[in-house]
């Protein structure tokens, strides 16, 4: 555990080159194997032999006539059709053909991400506005996670189909994350088995395995399509023996070996695919555990779910016939509780448990549903029980929330990807900071659109405040723009450091609107944030946060890949938004460059600031983007001095804190609620 996310992310396009390399070396064995097969098949079928006539033969003494001598012409042994250089090239072409179109057709299945999974799983998206009791704890707990995690709410899936205990995490990148869980598991786990369990998906999104876990289905798909090859060869056979000719029933006959010997060796490949499935998961599951258990601090609730998996007559496994297909990327092993270790993707049960429970005896308790409506309430309190002032906001925790704080920066980029307990805590405090209408509002797609338009609105400029409401009035329809206006009044009572983490939780029902409703409510957004005459930072933080989910979400704009691996390569765009950031929270001039040089110093050097009529919101969007495509490494070093840059006057503001954590979200890097975690000034 003493990898910060950057050494996770890392580490996690190590286990890639590795996968390649396991890949590659289980192709190559397999065109080998091929190789041999076809060779010894087509050249057998050549036939044993052949007469041929090399003349006649006459015995002058005794008078005989003359007799043709047949000569035996044997065919070559064989070993001799081994060295085939033309039929090797063929072979290893288009078997590298073959497997890359199968790769490349998985992995582009896969592109939208984990929704793809959960709708290959049958998954059911879970409706945000769900009465049933068991769904709605699955979305407090997730919603909850996520805050404290410092990424969008991922949409919740429910495997209505799977009586066992299981559940997983999809997608490339903490933006496009969904999470799936059986119906077993809502049947049988505790709200604290529950988030144990939600824990540990949510270590798979924030360790970076989920990309590598999608790219595993790919590769193993790609070898896979040998056996379906071999499977039609065969098939294709028995249409070739139709005919009479002899001819004909010897191609079948040939036919039908090779496409047998596809499938045998394209069983071999799912074999391979089956062991490097399993030498890439299986210590990772024991990295996700450890930081669910640094999550949520309740190893037993982790431990009692496993302990119900064990105790379950169906366990953990999954009937689905894509099971096999993510059959890594599960909490529990989708082929339930005694599936042969040797390809096992998940270790043990007992000693899974034995990690936290170490004097587990390895006896598995009998499993009853849990009654959701009389489900005793958890040991540790919940946040948030004050008594609620003006708008629903708990008076006793506002001042708190929006304390001006000191930041470390080594601090905040450690705590990068690894939320703790106290994050949990914060984040539960800030759902219950928020009013439940505004709660309400953001889980249905089209008034997460008002929750977000009133957000925009300006706070204390009338005149702009004026503009954006008539520029609304006349893009949406009455009720919309109704709801627009309910909502605002309501906005401006909340606490600051619950705005960032309400645009969070309208991620889910915003993904739901159709392409279209979406590229209009972006017009609209970007067209209320332009109508204000002067530079709102929340506004700014709103954007680009959601626009870095959705544009992807909605192929508006690639995700990001890595293209810069050294700090000169970024150098301009990270003076851009070091200088952004110095005029943005700073008046006097002196103030702007101690900010300034606070930032740059330990990242570029000596550099100059520059001048403010090129630190515009635009360039900084831009500037972003490009620092969006730099590597782990270098985004390391960006936070560290974006931290300095803010925090070189000796204290920080929420709206600076929440600005750090919006740019860090853009650059795909989840900081956690710094609010947790941060010294009072």
């Amino acid at each position: 555990m003493s990898m910060d996310f950057f050494d996770r992310e890392d580490h996690a396009r190590r286990q890639t080159r590795r996968l390649l390399i396991m890949f590659t070396v289980a192709v190559v064995v397999i065109i080998l194997a091929i190789y041999v097969a076809v060779s010894l098949i087509v050249g057998n079928a050549g036939g044993r032999g052949s007469m041929s006539y090399a003349g006649s033969y006459r015995d002058s003494g005794s008078g005989v006539a003359e007799m043709p001598v047949a000569l035996w012409q044997s065919t070559p042994g064989p070993l001799a059709y081994l060295w085939n250089p033309p039929l090797l090239a063929g072979i290893t072409l288009g078997t590298l053909v073959f497997v890359a179109l199968g790769c490349l057709y998985k992995l582009h299945e896969l592109s939208a991400g984990g929704e793809a999974v959960a709708l290959m799983l049958g998954g059911r998206a879970v409706n945000p506005q769900t009465r049933d009791p068991a769904e709605r704890r699955l979305l407090n707990v997730v919603e909850e996670m996520a805050l404290a995690s410092g990424i969008p709410v991922p949409p919740v899936y429910v495997l209505e189909h799977e009586s066992g205990i299981n559940a997983f995490a999809a997608g490339h990148q903490p933006g496009d994350a969904v999470v799936a869980v059986s119906a077993g598991a809502l049947r049988y786990l505790t709200r604290e088995e529950l988030q144990g369990v939600m824990g540990h998906e949510f270590s798979h999104i924030l360790n970076g395995d989920m990309r590598l876990n999608l790219r595993l289905i790919g590769i193993v798909y790609g070898i896979l399509v040998l056996a379906v090859i071999g499977y039609y060869v065969m098939r294709s056979a028995g249409y070739v023996s139709r005919g009479s000719r002899k001819e004909q029933g010897g191609a079948a006959v040939v036919l039908f070996l090779l496409g047998l010997t596809f499938a045998i060796l394209g069983s071999l490949g799912v074999f391979l695919g089956k062991l490097i499935k399993r030498a890439i998961s299986r210590q990772r599951e024991f990295l996700a555990a450890a930081s669910s258990v640094q999550f949520t601090r309740y190893p037993s609730g982790l431990a009692g779910a496993l302990k119900k998996i064990g105790g379950l007559a169906e366990g953990s496994r999954i009937r689905d016939a894509h099971a096999e297909e993510i059959s890594h990327m599960f909490f529990g092993s989708a082929w339930g509780n005694s599936f042969f270790q040797l390809f096992a993707t998940h270790p043990p049960l007992a000693e899974r448990i034995r990690r936290w429970e170490p004097d587990f005896d390895g006896h598995f308790p009998a499993v009853q549903p849990v009654d959701v409506a009389v489900e005793p309430v958890a040991e540790r309190p919940r946040a948030g029980q004050a008594v609620l002032g003006q708008g629903g906001v708990p008076m006793a925790s506002a001042a708190a929330l929006d304390a001006a704080m000191t930041l470390d920066s080594g601090e905040v980029v450690a705590r990068i990807g690894r939320p703790q307990t106290e994050h949990l805590d914060h984040a539960t405090k800030m759902v219950d900071a928020m009013p439940p209408l505004l709660l309400h509002a953001a889980r249905e797609p089209l008034t997460a659109q008002a929750v977000i338009y009133a957000l925009l609105l300006s706070q204390d400029d009338d005149a702009a405040r004026g503009r954006q409401l008539g520029l609304l009035r006349s893009q949406l329809s009455p009720h919309l723009y109704q709801q627009v206006q309910q909502l605002a009044a309501v906005t401006q009572c909340l606490v600051t450091a619950t705005r960032l983490p309400l645009v969070d939780l309208t991620v889910p029902a915003l993904k739901k609107c159709s392409p279209q409703q979406y590229v209009q409510f972006r017009q609209i957004m970007e067209a209320v944030g332009g109508a204000d005459s002067k530079i709102d930072l929340f506004g700014y933080q709103l954007r680009i946060v959601l626009l870095s989910y959705l544009d992807v979400h909605f192929g508006l704009k690639p995700r990001p890949a890595i293209r810069y691996r050294t700090l000169d390569a970024v150098a301009r765009p990270a003076v851009v938004v070091l200088s952004t950031l110095a005029y943005v929270g700073q008046d006097r001039p002196e103030d702007i460059q101690r900010a300034f040089q606070a930032g740059a110093q330990n990242l570029l050097g000596t550099t100059a600031i520059l001048p403010r009529e090129q630190c515009t919101l635009e360039s900084l969007d831009a500037a972003l983007a490009e620092l969006a495509q730099a590597s782990a490494a270098i985004k390391r070093d960006l936070i560290t001095a974006v931290t300095a840059c803010i925090a070189a006057d000796g204290k920080v503001t929420i709206e600076e804190s929440e600005l750090l954590r919006a740019i860090a979200a853009v650059l795909a890097c989840p900081v956690p609620p710094i609010a947790a975690t941060a010294t009072a000034a």
